[in-house]
């Protein structure tokens, strides 16, 4: 029997097909370079009709213009004597010079506060640098220009450097129990500590200094022989009087928007009634009642009553916000609580609250700003001298009544400074907390 052909060897496997990585449409297009970047976004933004492309033509020369006229005012045609040689009587007014120091020592102070809040809980972007080292730069040419002293120029470096250190501090605060930063890699690895209870104790003990900030600063300011209540005007007085406002108004909102949104039909009424009797007349008027009326019923310093006044405000229409996002709460959320065995007043601290308030955050904020602005109206009605008051009294002076353009630009500009500040701040914030988005 003829013997078989050996059969042929078992043909070897394929390799195996590789496996194509295929990236999600933000990641593909963050890879290439940014040259093609920018033309893309500019095809699809501007130039992609030519509709779109006569559009953009003619707003780039709008804007051309525009900004070819502000630079022109600025440098060349204004005159800015009114600021620089009235920078003293706007910013701090009638504090005395040998107490200056003070006021120092409270912006280096709030500054490395904010620093600190920054890093711990947010990170600096390049618009905030960008930010930052402008108007730095521009505080620091003010306070040195037209021959005046340095030592403004210097302490104001100081706070800027503080402000980074800081920041630098906030940074290596341990984000959680990963090694995100160095001390948690460090804490991570040798088993010193839990990171996340590090954290705990670092933004407890910021929230703790944070809160006694404005009693802290109003020591410096006003104890141990310091400046007298009626010395505080300028910029100084808008800077005192809108955080005891925001900070009044939140601690005094929170109980009446509860209160408010209480299934006590009393309570409810009470609140109720308080909120809308105090957001049926504007401001104007309740500083007419803070000069007149609250002199009889509570005495006391006009600052004092004002920033009464100020909180009381505010609290009202922050109490409806609150309120608000306590309706917009899911009904969940309450029985889940309901069902743990929590009582009423621990859910609302634990549960309830903290999700309203984060949903708050917007219009809180947007509140914040309007009484920031609204600031300059104490001058109007009250006796009290703030930045827009000193404002009129620097163009009153004979030298400087053509130069009243001048002077409320420069007032214009320092408000919508602090106002642009709190609206990155807050929304550093709403993006750490992921507002709008889970």
């Amino acid at each position: 029997m003829a013997e078989m052909p050996p059969a042929p060897p078992p043909p070897e496997p394929a390799p195996p097909a590789q496996r194509k990585i295929v990236l999600p449409p933000h990641r593909v297009r963050a890879a290439r370079p940014r040259s093609q970047r920018i033309r893309d976004w500019a095809h699809y933004n501007l130039f992609h009709s030519r509709g779109a492309t006569a559009l953009t033509l003619v707003g780039l020369g709008l804007a051309g213009l525009i900004l070819a006229g502000v630079v022109w005012f600025v440098f060349f045609e204004a005159d800015w004597g009114v600021v620089t040689a009235n920078r003293w009587l706007l910013f701090a007014g009638s504090f005395p010079h040998e107490k200056a120091w003070r006021l120092w020592v409270s912006l280096i102070f709030t500054l490395l506060l904010i620093g600190s809040a920054y890093g711990v809980w947010a990170s600096f972007g390049r618009r905030d640098l960008l930010f930052i080292g402008l108007a730095g730069a521009f505080v620091i040419f003010l306070m040195a220009h037209g021959g005046a002293s340095a030592e403004s120029s210097l302490w104001f470096l100081v706070g800027i450097v503080c402000l980074f250190a800081g920041y630098l501090v906030g940074q290596l605060v341990p984000r959680g129990n990963d090694e995100q930063t160095p001390i948690g890699a460090m804490l991570f690895r040798n088993g010193f500590a839990n990171p996340r209870r590090v954290r705990m104790l670092a933004t407890r003990s910021l929230g703790a200094v944070m809160a006694l900030s404005l009693p802290i600063i109003l020591i410096i300011l006003l104890a141990f022989g310091g400046a007298r209540t009626r010395e505080l005007d300028g910029f100084v007085l808008n800077l005192l009087l809108a955080p005891v406002g925001i900070v009044g108004g939140i601690v005094l909102a929170i109980p009446l928007a509860v209160g408010r949104a209480s299934s006590l039909r009393l309570v409810s009424w009470l609140c109720t009634a308080f909120i809308e009797m105090v957001r049926g007349a504007p401001l104007i008027g309740w500083l007419f009642v803070a000069l007149f009326i609250l002199d009889d019923v509570i005495g006391g310093e006009l600052l004092l009553r004002t920033m009464i006044t100020l909180a009381v405000f505010t609290s009202c229409y922050m109490a409806e916000y609150i309120r608000g996002g306590l309706q917009a709460l899911p009904r969940g959320q309450y029985e889940a609580a309901q069902a743990v065995g929590l009582p009423r007043w621990r859910a609302m601290q634990l549960i309830i609250l903290p999700q309203a308030l984060r949903i708050s955050i917007p219009p809180l904020v947007g509140q914040a700003i309007a009484l920031w602005k609204d600031t300059a109206l104490i001058s109007v009605i009250l006796p009290l001298r703030e930045l827009v008051g000193n404002g009129r009294s620097a163009i009153g002076q004979v030298e400087f009544i053509d130069s009243r353009i001048e002077a409320f630009i420069f007032i214009a500009v320092a408000f919508w400074v602090i106002a642009f500040m709190m609206s990155r701040i807050s929304q550093r914030v709403e993006r750490t907390l992921g507002v709008g988005e889970r």
